[in-house]
Parts: C-alpha cells; structure tokens; sequence
C-alpha cells in the first residue's frame, strides 16, 4: 500500500543547530540530516504514515558551494551522497535542509528544479525506494517539508514538530473552524491555539484514576483524536475515582477503555477514539503510541514508564507522566501526600535517573502479562507478593490530571510567560504554601537513554525501542 501522508521531528536543540548553519549571512546555505524512520497505520482514518525523526545535523563544508545568492545555491552533493551511504546501512532517511533568508513562502522555482534533480540522482543510485526528504527554513522560522520517492513526484509533510520548552506543532490543514462551546477558551488562548488541539494526536496510557479524568479534561478542551489504552478492567474499588464509571460496569467487569470511550462519547464533543485494551508494551498499542504528538502517562506500571521513557527519545513523542503518592504514617498523619506531573523527553532526566523506574519491578510486570507465569515464580519464591495496594482519593487524581492537562496548554501555547519553566511539578498536598516544588533531577552520565542519548532519533529497529526483558 503506497505511503498516504509524512510527518517530521525536531528538537529545538537540532532546529537551533541548523539555523546557525544555514543564516550565517543573507545567502541561501544548506544542512544535511540523518533521520531515523517510523512506519505506521493511521489508526483513527487508516492508511500508511511515515514519520522521519531527526538523528543527527551535517553540516555542508563551506568548500562544496560553487555559488550562493539570496535565492539560490549551485553546490557539489558530494555530502549529500556520503550520508545517503552511511544512511542505507541503517535504513534512514537523508533529509537536504536549506534557508529562505528573505522569507520567500515555500518552495521555489528554482528549488522544484533542483530537488527533482537531485533525487533522481539519488534514487538512481540507491537500491532503497523509501523516501528521503527536502525541508525548507525561512528566516522567521516557518517550515516547509516534502518528500521524494522513485516517482519523483514530492508528497507534502502534513506535519511539523519542533520539541523543547515549548512544543511547536504545525498540520498542514485548511480547516479554522472552532467549535462554539470553545468560545470561552479561545477568549483565555486565542483561536489559533485552540485550533491546533483540534489536529492533534494524544494518547492516555492507563484509564484509571488519573487517566479518566485526564480523557474527561481532553475532551472538553478540543482535543480532536484520542488513544486510549488499558488491559484492565472496572472493579467495584475502582468506583471511588474512576471517572464515567458506575456500578454496573463493576459488577460486569467491563473494559476501562471501553466505558471511558462511552462517556466521552455520551458529551457528544468531536472527538475521535481509539480504544486499545491492551498494556501499553503490546504491538498493537506501540503502533498507535508511534502515532501520537502526545502521550499521557497515568499507569503506576514500571514497565510501561519504561516504554513510555524508550518513546520519547526514540521517536521525539513527549510525555506528560502522572502519579498520586500518598503515604499515611502512624501519627495520624502522612510522610507523603504528593501528586506529580513530570515531563519525559531528550534533554531531560529519563524516569529511570529519576527514581521513578525499578528494573527489578519491570521484571515483575513483565510477569504479570502471562498470569500463569507469575504465580508459578510467585510459588517458586522468585516474585514477592503484592504489596497492599496504595490509597488514591478521587479529589486528588483529578487535580493532578488537572496539573497535566494544564502542562500541555503551557507548552503549546507558554501562558507562564516565556521564563517560567521545568521538567517536574510537585504539589504537596498537605500544604497551604509553597505547596508546588520543582525538583530538577539528575541525568546518570552513564544513561545511554538521558546521558548518552545514544537513541535520540533512532526510530524503527529490531527489537522496537531496543528492549528486551
């Protein structure tokens, strides 16, 4: 089936990076860039998606122009040949960066003429027929991306992202509408804001306290397509926090996802969902997680954080993770009333630097996907049994889904301000003051996730997300 749409990744880091390269004066200049490749089925309108992921920025040696001018360059693609080899070893894409100093909108002319010679050159060489990409930049910082295959007729790139402090998330689309029951949010953000929550993607790993409420909040806001994904079922301990849920669905053990899909639908809002009852390291839901702009994390699973954590390095998808911690001491008392929102993606602390990942637990929830399995190495002593489970009040999940959703509002749209910024919220709850702190954790040097950063970019491998248990 022929590839129907493409998307593009940066980080703000990367985009910084090309900029130096490429606006170093009032001449067009270039700037080559490996990326990684993600394959996927669209899983709210079908059809194949590819999604390039930028790895790494080349530059183009001063010596390989032959002539540069305001609205145009002639140089020797001898660069671009050298990465199109290293680039086949791997399966990734090339992508042939170039400026607009003087904000021409698009593609020129003269672009059109050199990218077709450029490919078919390219592709004549190449065994690969996967796409590759041109990408433009102009001075002001708008984008325009498309891809070439063999036929050489370019595809648009639907949709460009740029991840760092904020996130910059631009579809192509020709839609503007708003919905009239966001008239009083378009007043707080403005139209084009909201706007852009109705093209994007998010995924709510784990409908529960938390993931409930952080469905319900999404709904209400605009957001357009909607994952949700949990193997779980409603149980009558559930019913305290569990948003959408009644006892009926308890004493039927009803899918989660199934009846927080139902409720969502019942507002009658557009939103489109998908409902994925599965855990979240299970193939059907790492294709619909590959899909996402966003992904919120509400699962107190180690081994979920963990792909979550692979995820947003691997295919530049950030993560807004939540938890609820309360811990009653004997005094009558808590040690811990804490709700935490934490930001996972390249450049910040993963959630295993932070404490938030136990390896020896992503062991036993590896485990208790095969049930059978875990009792027989529970019996074996191999497992410990499981521990009480923690206390959760519904007042609580909520505000703390309230926190995250209020996250993705400040890193679409910086209503903080500019200055204000951190990768990890805490809210104390048994405090009148101060109640919110913002721990900035510690990257492991070692870390070949956060540290190293040996697998920014990386994309599609063998095994996915390189984990194995």
């Amino acid at each position: 089936m022929p590839i129907e749409k493409f998307r593009l990744r940066f980080l703000e880091e990367q985009y910084d990076r090309i900029a130096d390269l490429i606006f170093a004066d009032e001449n067009e200049a270039a700037a080559l860039a490996l990326c990684g490749r993600s394959l996927i089925r669209n899983p709210w309108l079908g059809g194949e998606e590819e999604t390039f992921i930028v790895k790494e920025i080349v530059p183009v040696p001063s010596d390989a122009y032959i002539r540069r001018s305001p609205v145009d360059f002639v140089w020797s693609t001898t660069p671009f040949f050298q990465l199109l080899k290293r680039a086949a070893r791997k399966d990734f894409a090339v992508a042939v960066i170039h400026s607009h100093p003087k904000d021409h909108p698009d593609f020129s002319l003269n672009d059109n003429i050199a990218d077709k010679e450029l490919f078919e050159i390219a592709f004549n060489r190449l065994e690969s027929a996967r796409a590759h990409l041109s990408v433009v930049i102009e001075r002001n910082g708008q984008i325009s991306a498309r891809a070439y295959l063999p036929d050489l007729k370019p595809q648009r790139v639907q949709s460009v992202v740029v991840i760092g402090e904020r996130w910059r998330m631009a579809c192509r689309t020709n839609d503007a509408s708003i919905a009239p029951h966001l008239d009083r949010q378009v007043r707080a953000f403005g139209a084009s804001a909201t706007a852009q929550l109705r093209n994007l993607r998010v995924a709510i790993v784990g409908c529960g306290g938390t993931g409930s409420a952080v469905a319900m909040l999404l709904s209400r806001i605009g957001i357009g397509k909607l994952a949700l994904i949990d193997a779980d079922n409603v149980q009558d301990t559930n019913l305290n926090r569990l948003h959408f849920a009644g006892m009926s669905d308890a004493n039927l053990q009803r899918r989660k996802v199934d009846v927080v899909a139902e409720g969502i639908a019942a507002i009658g809002l557009p939103t489109t969902i998908v409902r994925v009852p599965r855990y979240c390291d299970h193939k059907d839901a790492l294709d619909v997680l590959r899909s996402c702009d966003v992904v919120f994390g509400c699962t107190d699973d180690h081994l979920g954080r963990e792909i979550l954590n692979r995820l947003a390095h691997f295919y530049f998808i950030p993560i807004i993770d939540l938890g609820l911690l309360i811990e009653p001491n004997d005094d009558n008392g808590y040690d811990v009333f804490d709700g935490r929102v934490t930001i996972v993606q390249p450049g910040y602390p993963c959630q295993s630097c932070r404490g938030l990942i136990d390896n020896e637990q992503i062991f036993i929830d590896s485990l208790r996907r095969d049930p059978e399995l875990l009792e027989a190495r529970r019996r074996a002593g191999y497992v410990p049994n499981d521990p009480d489970p923690s206390p959760a009040v519904v007042t609580f999940t909520t505000e703390v889904a309230t926190m995250a959703v209020n996250e993705l509002f400040h890193r679409l749209n910086a209503f903080r301000g500019p200055e204000e910024r951190c990768s990890e919220r805490i809210r104390q709850f048994q405090y009148l003051k101060s109640s919110d702190t913002l721990p900035g954790g510690k990257r492991r040097p070692g870390c070949r996730l956060c540290g190293q950063r040996r697998y920014d970019g990386r994309g599609d491998m063998i095994p996915l997300l390189d984990l194995t248990l």
